[in-house]
């Protein structure tokens, strides 16, 4: 009556009714007066009021027992269902559908009469579409499955509400659930419920900064569930695309959602400690200041809360609450031995140690060999790069704490080295070596005690076929943990171990130190093994001959004759196809790296460049180059594209894409780059070098005198400060001495009437590939130039490649093999 005059004299029929009226005369009654009271134009602003009011009328009539009230609410609820499902009018939907929210927020019962009345998801679904945000409350409070929510698209309605929250015509002050917070409770459902790729389809939409300022805004103080759905949006948001995580640190409020570890609720600490396992994983500088936070919070709240956890937790959950224990108490004063910091390396290492939870156990290890590491924005741990630069303060303080509990870290390592995953064997590897780095500067004892537990299983990781990057941190170990009196154990080091120093004597100033303590003792213990072994062999015969062959990214790259390039994992002996795209239309005939941009080139006989990078995960051309004559080899130098044709041109392309022509007076079959300079092997038998930085040209190789040796150079390779040539003979020398010498250093002749199609030089082997044999690769001693051995490939060698210590070719029946020495 307050609000609207024309509601009097109705109000004054129904008081007036006697109480043996007809009951069809009261609902009429009362029927018109809902109708007045929510929709007529009288009412003007008074919206929020008369919500409040509508919902007390429906209290009053609950409290009431009869048939006669329960009717009367059935009235209520059909009128205002049949708005919401009905109407045309905005006004009128927005009016219905925040009354009911009101009552169903003080009244959770009513749920069950609404949905028995037959209220339709749709219809709020198509009221929220119709920009009607009050419909995300009901939608919320009436708990559809997972699958009905899906089937609504909601999803951009949500972000919608969550960003332009103060756009709501009613804002609902008196219900308990804000618009945004139901919002937000219905986006956790749709990035956590489903499969991989459906989660990944939605946190898609919700990973820009623009959406993610929007949800962090969101929860209201001391809110718990409204925290806990945005920790858990925000862990997946982090893990879905690791630049999210540099917003999230720098913006999203921390200790409400540390305050989380405090929780009874079970959903609240765990999704807390993935909170925090997962933001942590950033550059160590803002970790720290991360840490820092967390600890002027409530230091001892916050590690008694951790330690409490770490006891009762599941396992995965235990091992999230040992690494935030762990990093925690470096920031406490003292150094001496903590009852925190035991119980959290005692988690880690018993899961380190059990094979039998495999997952468990890789967490274990990924944990431990991070924890003095440090992290890109990204996500991804950067800790062996740290280590070749050396350790910080802060990852030397926890490496003491570590160190402190003695043997048993060595112990736990040990088997987690030997484990038969290989992520778990690798990761044990990082901490060994982070944990030496800590344990030269300590005492003896210790380090002498370590080196007899773990030097054996870390020889392991010196073996040729494994990856630089394995065999380096392994050096480095042998390196700290044999120093001083452990120095002795390298006299028994196999021949194996040190070939593989040997090696890596070229890369790493420490491997050549070990040798050197090795052959004082025993200086004849070790020879070339000139036995290789296949490690691969991948492909299939439907894209023809595997023409070109690359490692890009970590990833083996094949073009083919049909024009297709594939990406594939090599992982120990197997070879994953990743990927597989046919961009060119003929041919793919030679792979380049492009440095700028960090970007891979193809040349192909459909007489264009195509330049490729990276994108999340996939292989994706992002620029055609244009050529005249068909592409047979290219390489690269800061921006400029060398690159041979079919007609023996040689072409440097510049930034602008604009072509001239090098050595006009040459025919050029091959070339390479290095140091600046750009080495091209002629058909005249003549090797010509250009200066790349003043455009200086000159002849270092002429032409043979004889014509029965005036073959064209068909290869040209580049080993150290060597430069080597293939034709009917392969010649090597320095190349500072090729242009002042009169005979080569070195001189193979492969076998009478074969020519060299194409070689590598790796370590201390050269691989070639002659005319006589075109399915076979020749091994040859780099050193002493002797024939040692022949690799086969089944059928002709159309492609080439040397990896590391690998080598690996491409054949015309599409297979892909690989072989290394032992």
């Amino acid at each position: 009556m307050k609000k609207s005059s024309s509601c009097r004299t109705t109000l004054s029929e129904v008081h007036q009714q006697p109480e043996e009226s007809f009951f069809f005369e009261q609902t009429g009654v009362l029927e018109n007066i809902i109708s007045k009271l929510c929709f007529t134009e009288e009412l003007g602003n008074g919206e929020e009021d008369y919500t409040v009011e509508m919902k007390t009328i429906y209290e009053i009539l609950n409290s009431k027992s009869g048939l006669k009230y329960s009717l009367l609410k059935d009235v209520i609820l059909d009128q205002l269902l049949k708005a919401i499902s009905t109407s045309q009018e905005e006004r009128v939907v927005r009016t219905s559908v925040a009354i009911l929210s009101t009552i169903v927020t003080a009244n959770r019962s009513v749920i069950e009469d609404i949905k028995r009345k037959g209220l339709q998801l749709y219809d709020l679904a198509t009221a929220l579409k119709r920009n009607i945000h009050e419909a995300v409350i009901l939608i919320y409070l009436i708990n559809p499955s997972p699958a009905e929510i899906k089937t609504l698209e909601l999803l951009p309605c949500l972000v919608e509400v969550v960003c332009t929250s103060k756009s709501c015509k009613l804002e609902l002050t008196s219900i308990l659930l804000t618009l945004p917070a139901a919002s937000l409770m219905i986006i956790e459902v749709l990035v956590t419920a489903f499969d991989y790729e459906t989660n990944r389809m939605h946190l898609a939409a919700i990973s820009s900064p623009r959406v993610l300022s929007g949800l962090l805004k969101v929860p209201r103080k001391d809110n718990l569930e409204e925290f806990i759905s945005l920790a858990a949006i925000l862990v997946n948001c982090m893990r879905f695309d690791g630049k999210c995580r540099k917003y999230i640190s720098e913006f999203s409020p921390v200790p409400p959602l540390v305050s989380l570890l405090w929780s009874n609720q079970k959903r609240a600490s765990s999704v807390a400690l993935e909170f925090l396992n997962e933001l942590q994983r950033m550059p160590r500088s803002s970790a720290i200041a991360l840490f820092e936070q967390i600890h002027k919070q409530g230091s001892i709240n916050n590690m008694c809360s951790l330690f409490l956890l770490m006891q009762n937790s599941e396992p995965e959950y235990r091992l999230l609450a040992a690494n935030l224990l762990l990093q925690l108490e470096v920031l406490e004063d003292t150094s001496a031995k903590s009852i925190y910091r035991e119980e959290a390396a005692e988690a880690l290492f018993e899961s380190l140690t059990c094979e039998e939870y495999p997952s468990t156990q890789a967490l274990s290890a990924f944990i431990l060999s991070n924890l003095g590491g440090t992290y890109s924005w990204t996500g991804e741990p950067y800790t062996t790069a740290w280590l070749d630069a050396g350790i910080d303060s802060w990852c030397s303080k926890i490496a003491q704490r570590i160190l402190h509990l003695g043997t048993s870290v060595f112990h736990a390592l040990d088997k987690g080295l030997n484990s038969k995953f290989k992520r778990v064997s690798r990761d044990c590897l990082v901490a060994t070596a982070w944990l030496g780095c800590e344990l030269v500067k300590g005492p003896d004892e210790l380090r002498h005690a370590a080196c007899e537990i773990i030097l054996h299983s870390i020889e392991q990781f010196l073996h040729p076929g494994l990856e630089l990057e394995e065999r380096l941190l392994a050096c480095l170990c042998i390196y700290n943990y044999t120093s001083g009196r452990g120095m002795k154990k390298i006299i028994n080091l196999s021949e194996g171990v040190r070939e593989s120093l040997r090696r890596l004597s070229n890369v790493t100033w420490m491997a050549e130190e070990l040798l050197k303590v090795a052959d004082y003792f025993q200086p004849n213990k070790w020879r070339i093994s000139c036995v290789h072994s296949q490690i691969l062999e991948a492909g299939t015969k439907c894209n023809g001959a595997v023409t070109a062959l690359i490692y890009y990214k970590g990833q083996l790259h094949s073009g083919y004759a049909d024009g297709s390039i594939k990406l594939w994992d090599i992982k120990g002996q197997k070879a994953i196809l990743v990927q597989e795209m046919k961009e060119h239309k003929k041919a793919v005939t030679c792979f380049a790296l492009y440095e700028p941009g960090n970007c891979l080139l193809s040349g192909s006989a459909d007489k264009t460049i195509k330049m490729w990078q990276m994108l999340q995960r996939n292989l994706e051309c992002i620029e055609v180059i244009p050529t005249k004559e068909s592409i047979r080899s290219i390489d690269s130098w800061g921006e400029l594209i060398f690159a041979t044709t079919q007609n023996h041109k040689l072409k440097v392309i510049d930034a602008s894409r604009k072509a001239k022509d090098i050595f006009k007076n040459k025919r050029v079959k091959c070339i390479r780059v290095a140091q600046g300079k750009v080495y091209a092997g002629c058909m005249d038998s003549s090797i010509q070098e250009l200066m790349i930085i003043n455009n200086r040209q000159q002849e270092i190789k002429a032409p043979s005198k004889s014509w029965m040796q005036n073959k064209a150079i068909s290869s040209v390779s580049i080993y150290k400060d060597w430069l080597y040539s293939g034709s009917l003979v392969l010649e090597g020398s320095k190349m500072k001495d090729w242009r002042s010498i009169s005979k080569p250093q070195i001189s193979i002749a492969p076998e009478k009437g074969a020519s060299i199609l194409a070689m590598e030089v790796v370590e201390d082997f050269i691989y070639l590939n002659c005319s006589t044999s075109t399915s076979s690769l020749q091994i040859w001693l780099r050193g002493t130039q002797h024939k040692v051995g022949r690799l086969s490939a089944g059928s002709k060698i159309t492609s080439l490649l040397s990896a590391n210590d690998m080598i690996l070719c491409g054949t015309e029946k599409g297979v892909i093999k690989g072989w290394i020495p032992l």
